[in-house]
C-alpha cells in the first residue's frame, strides 16, 4: 500500500514556482559530461543539443550539467560555461531544443571553489 502511494505521487503534477509546472516528478539529475567545445567552453551543437533533446519529455524537468559561472570557477577540462555571449547563445540552443519537446530545463550553476587550480585560469 505504501509503495502505491509513493508511485502515484511520482506521476502527479508539481508546481515549481518560476520554473513552471511539472507533469510528473521524474527529473533528470545533473551529470557532468566534460564535453564542451574547446577553447570557448560553449555547449556543443552536435553533442549538447541532441543529448538534452533526447532526454526531454512533455512537462518533465532537466537539470543541466554543472556549468561554470566564470573563468575563475574552472577545475575540470571540457566543462561548459555560461559567462560569455558565445556560451549563452549555445545554451539558448539547448534550451530551445528542450522546450520544443515540451520539457523544462534549469541550469546547475557551478563554482568549484578551492578545487579550481591556477592552471585552468
Amino acid at each position: 500500500m505504501t509503495s502505491q502511494r509513493y508511485a502515484s505521487k511520482l506521476f502527479q503534477p508539481l508546481e515549481l514556482g518560476g520554473i513552471g509546472t511539472l507533469r510528473h516528478r521524474v527529473v533528470l539529475a545533473p551529470l557532468t559530461r566534460c564535453r564542451a567545445e574547446e577553447p570557448s567552453l560553449a555547449p556543443s551543437p552536435s553533442l549538447h543539443v541532441p543529448y538534452y533533446r533526447q532526454r526531454a519529455s512533455q512537462g518533465g524537468l532537466l537539470i543541466s550539467e554543472a556549468t561554470n559561472i566564470s573563468p575563475e570557477s574552472l577545475a575540470y577540462n571540457g566543462t561548459p560555461g555560461i559567462w560569455t555571449e558565445e556560451q549563452c547563445h549555445a545554451w539558448r540552443q539547448v534550451t530551445k531544443a528542450v522546450h520544443e519537446k515540451g520539457g523544462l530545463i534549469t541550469c546547475q550553476l557551478w563554482h568549484t571553489g578551492r578545487v579550481a587550480h591556477s592552471s585552468f585560469q
